[in-house]
């Protein structure tokens, strides 16, 4: 049966929508206007905003299929259409509209580029106010160390794109925040061997 619904599933989302949408809530009560990197299908979005209804929420993602879907998801919610934002590229940051308190980045940084991820940080450290906050969902290893199936992951992804694969929470993304005045503020496991990670913006 044909459709003109531009809306996409993902198995992935449907399995940790909600672990996201409850961790967001709790670590970020008090967000009130949200930009979202590489939103996907929107689903995550669409499940925060379950919990949170009164969040203005822009999504965004670089792929038009991905755009459309989230686009889609978000009208019905009364929330902006998507944009699209690619970390990969300087200064993506100043074509978002102002103020943003929360950035939120759900399995994002294994699958882009050095400069995807590191453009990441510089944009929040360029948008977000004093104490807002860099939410970030997906694999990552500690100190080099990581389980099994994220090795293969890993593994997976550097043969799909070699700029890809599963980044260090302590080498790499806590330095990183270090350089722009984000701090490192709550770390937990989660399902599937996933992390939670916030950083806050601790001053200009």
């Amino acid at each position: 049966m044909m459709t003109d619904d531009p809306r996409l599933y993902s198995t992935s989302a449907a399995r940790n929508k909600e672990i996201i949408a409850e961790a967001f809530a709790r670590l970020c009560p008090y967000a009130e206007r949200v930009l979202e990197l590489a939103s996907g299908t929107g689903e995550h979005a669409e499940a925060v905003l379950a919990r949170m209804p009164n969040l203005h929420w822009q999504a965004s993602d670089p792929d038009g299929a991905a755009r459309a879907s989230s686009t889609a998801r978000m009208a019905e919610l009364g929330q902006p259409e998507a944009k699209g934002f690619d970390t990969r590229r300087d200064g993506w940051w100043q074509a978002v509209e102002r103020p943003v308190d929360t950035i939120v980045a759900i399995n994002m940084i294994h699958i882009t580029s050095i400069a995807g991820y590191e453009n990441l940080f510089r944009g929040a450290a360029a948008l977000l106010p004093e104490n807002g906050a860099l939410f970030l969902y997906g694999p990552m290893s500690r100190r080099g160390e990581m389980e099994e199936s994220n090795h293969r992951f890993d593994e997976s992804l550097r043969m799909r794109d070699p700029a890809w694969g599963v980044r260090d929470l302590d080498d790499t993304l806590q330095p990183l925040g270090a350089r722009f005045a984000l701090t490192l503020d709550h770390v937990e496991r989660v399902p599937a061997n996933n992390h939670v990670v916030l950083f806050r913006r601790t001053g200009r």
